[in-house]
């Protein structure tokens, strides 16, 4: 007979209350099915457990022993069973994600606020990174999931496009290019520009190829004034003295909107951002992270209700 949780707390109440009677109306059981019970486990284990007396029974020293033991297990197997009960609540647990700034700044954080409100005690833990070192910390393990426009390397990761994002051009106050509404990719030629770090490694698609957004940039004929900082809050206000313009995603208009500068979106039949939802590939993410996932894809739809999964989020 296997030693189950059922025969130590059985074994337990006994134990405690040492009455046959008392102990098989406390475990729900006949009498003669308790005294079999205790019977087959002491010799399942070798030794008598208890010594029996007319009206009571009494722990044998081994039967101490076993007691000792049992209290442990079993109230380890609880809080075990416990947590996990939690986790299955969302009474208990945690997500870690890894976003691209543009994203990082201006989009998740309403997200994280409504997740947070009908969620919480779930610890969240954001880190914002390059769209690189998004796919790096997805493939080494160190968060659940990543947003960012690498859908990695097939057989890493695992890759959903969760949306493709219109691009816009942030230009200083009073360029002739910053009244449009509109332009096309041609329209950059000779523009002066100021890059982000991470623009070399930024993947736009621009057809049926996803290319690096400079690269693009560069084939359409903008001129690099050689500034290329880390913070968007520095190109921003690059832009603002006058330095350059520079491209932005729909996330991150925000940044220039405060300082009044002029945004001009880019065709998005000709060019748009993808954001990919990345996670390690045939990982088993914990109900948290299941739940935050489903959680963003919902409002994802709700902020383009009508739209075709490939539209821009605007």
């Amino acid at each position: 007979m296997p030693i189950s949780n059922r025969v130590l707390q059985a074994f337990l109440v006994l134990a405690e209350v040492r009455k046959f009677t008392v102990a098989a109306e406390r475990c729900h059981m006949t009498q003669s099915a308790l005294s079999q019970l205790i019977a087959t486990l002491e010799g399942r284990v070798g030794v008598r457990l208890f010594e029996r007396g007319t009206r009571s029974v009494s722990l044998t020293p081994e039967g101490e022993r076993l007691a000792i033991s049992a209290r442990r297990i079993t109230t380890e197997l609880e809080t075990a069973l416990g947590d996990l009960r939690a986790i299955a609540q969302m009474e208990q647990g945690h997500v870690s994600m890894a976003i691209v700034p543009s994203l990082a700044a201006f989009w998740i954080p309403e997200i994280l606020r409504a997740y947070r409100a009908q969620f919480p005690k779930i610890r969240l833990h954001l880190h914002d990174a390059s769209s690189a070192r998004c796919h790096e910390m997805v493939r080494l393990g160190q968060v659940d999931f990543s947003l960012s426009s690498q859908p990695g390397v097939p057989g890493e990761v695992e890759a959903e496009l969760l949306f493709e994002e219109a691009l816009y051009i942030a230009f200083p106050v009073g360029h002739p290019l910053g009244a449009q509404r509109t332009m096309a990719l041609a329209e950059l030629q000779g523009v002066e520009f100021i890059h982000l770090q991470g623009t070399g490694q930024m993947l736009v698609r621009t057809g049926a190829e996803v290319r690096p957004a400079k690269q693009v940039l560069m084939e359409a004929g903008i001129v690099d004034v050689g500034l290329e900082v880390v913070h968007m809050a520095t190109q921003a206000g690059l832009v603002a003295a006058g330095l350059g313009a520079c491209l932005t995603p729909q996330s991150s208009r925000p940044q220039f909107d405060v300082l009044g500068l002029p945004t001009v979106q880019m065709d998005p039949a000709a060019i748009v951002r993808p954001i990919y939802l990345s996670q390690p590939k045939r990982a088993s993410l914990s109900v948290a992270a299941t739940e935050f996932q489903n959680f963003l894809r919902r409002w994802i739809a709700q902020e383009r209700v009508g739209e075709p999964a490939s539209a821009s989020l605007l």
